[in-house]
């Protein structure tokens, strides 16, 4: 235990070291490009690099366990990415793309190995997932805050050090990735997935990508972090953000991974919808929000066992397109009109799910993703013909609830309390969101 201890704490500092190297970079690189056009591009295509191509890198190393080169290749790519941001031959536009391609890639290998080591080495131990993916966010404030050719070079020499003393001290293990798993477990590992795996893992996948959207779209979350004021003051954001991620793991293990990961969601949601109130509740949420991170590694990892690497790069992936959906939409009055109700219709319909006793995870997230496509067009509908009658808000809330109905009913197999679900979840949110109407008019 002690010694998955030390390599989860060395692979964790990596973690910070890596994503500080690649801010790092990324800022460096980006200053010295002219062009907007050309510096939004080395941008876009690092985050391709660094995030899309997380699943493809996570199913090499998942089919490649035996082979311990694969944090070794991750150093060389860093390296040779951070040299040329060190050097300044990021001036030319062809050799910084050259850069931010071996930055992004070396990042994304990276991730998949490490948390794959970590997982398997600790038998998918919740608080060593936690702690692992915790500190990522305190390596890219650094690096974007304090981003210097000194700081990058210590961080790059840091980095290559911590890699030696893991590698070395890893062969000492009496239980690698690659002894862990069996010839039969390895040709398990190959095979297709089942329907099953697919759909809960897609269910995480969407939490994952939402967790992503609300951060960077929402003008009082975002706003809020950026504005105030010093690169310490983000350090200190960033903090909060690894706490939560750190204190996910171990409160999962004291009281149940889905009960942490439900409660955390939920309350995020309730704090969120009161950060127009005070700067404090953004903070808040940034703690709640983050501790349900190690709940949706964990459960996936035990959902589609020895994939460890695919598993982590697709929900890595995921962060992509909620965050570009995200900056979309953040200066968007009518998408962020559209998104507080529909927050505040998931939390309130969640809850009385869960107060009637209703915990398969299939309905719950029925339920989330019925509201998406419910809520989100009956809204638009009445914002944009202005329907103020109540006979035909009670009609389209009709609609609403027998189009949720069939949902339900696609899920659990049962008509009456399909109907129950639908007509008691639709009520109890269009009676609140009545009252709260009056009290604000």
């Amino acid at each position: 235990m002690h010694s998955i201890a030390f390599h989860t704490f060395l692979l964790s500092m990596l973690h910070l070291l890596v994503d500080g190297v690649c801010a790092c970079g990324l800022m460096m690189t980006t200053c010295q490009i002219v062009s907007d056009f050309e510096a939004y591009g080395i941008i876009v295509l690092y985050d391709v690099l660094a995030f899309g191509t997380q699943p493809l890198t996570g199913r090499w190393v998942d089919t490649n366990d035996d082979n311990p080169h694969g944090l070794k290749l991750a150093m060389a790519l860093l390296f040779g990415g951070s040299l040329i941001s060190l050097f300044h031959v990021s001036w030319n536009f062809l050799a910084a793309m050259t850069g931010i391609i071996l930055l992004g890639l070396g990042n994304s290998l990276f991730h998949v190995y490490g948390g794959k080591y970590v997982a398997v080495t600790s038998h998918n131990d919740i608080r060593m997932m936690g702690v692992f993916v915790s500190t990522g966010s305190v390596g890219l404030t650094l690096g974007f805050g304090f981003s210097s050719p000194t700081l990058m070079a210590v961080f790059i020499l840091t980095l290559l050090a911590l890699s030696v003393i893991h590698l070395h001290y890893a062969e000492a293990l009496t239980e690698t990735p690659s002894a862990i798993y069996t010839k039969e477990a390895k040709h398990t590992s190959q095979q297709p997935l089942s329907p099953i795996p697919i759909l809960y893992l897609s269910c995480l996948m969407l939490v994952v990508a939402g967790r992503s959207f609300i951060s960077e779209s929402v003008p009082t979350l975002r706003t809020t972090i950026h504005s105030m004021g010093t690169p310490l003051t983000m350090v200190a954001v960033s903090v909060i953000v690894m706490t939560g991620k750190a204190a996910g793991g171990f409160l999962s293990k004291k009281w149940g991974v889905v009960n942490v990961c439900c409660v955390s969601l939920l309350l995020s949601a309730a704090v969120f919808l009161m950060c127009p109130w005070h700067d404090a509740f953004v903070l808040i949420t940034l703690l709640l929000i983050n501790i349900s991170m190690p709940c949706t590694l964990y459960l996936a990892t035990k959902a589609v066992p020895r994939r460890e690497g695919l598993v982590f790069g697709l929900l890595a992936m995921v962060l992509l397109p909620g965050f570009l959906l995200g900056y979309l939409s953040k200066n968007n009055t009518t998408c962020q009109a559209l998104l507080v109700p529909l927050m505040a219709t998931i939390l309130l319909e969640s809850i009385l799910l869960i107060r009637m006793h209703e915990r398969r995870w299939q309905v719950l997230s029925a339920s989330v993703v019925l509201n998406i496509f419910t809520n989100v067009p009956l809204n638009a509908f009445i914002m944009t013909y202005e329907v103020t009658s109540p006979l035909y808000i009670v009609c389209l809330e009709c609609i609403v609830v027998i189009a949720e109905c069939i949902g339900y009913r696609l899920v659990i197999h049962d008509w009456r309390r399909a109907f129950k679900y639908s007509f008691l979840c639709n009520s109890f949110s269009f009676l609140v969101g009545c009252i709260f109407q009056l009290f604000v008019s």
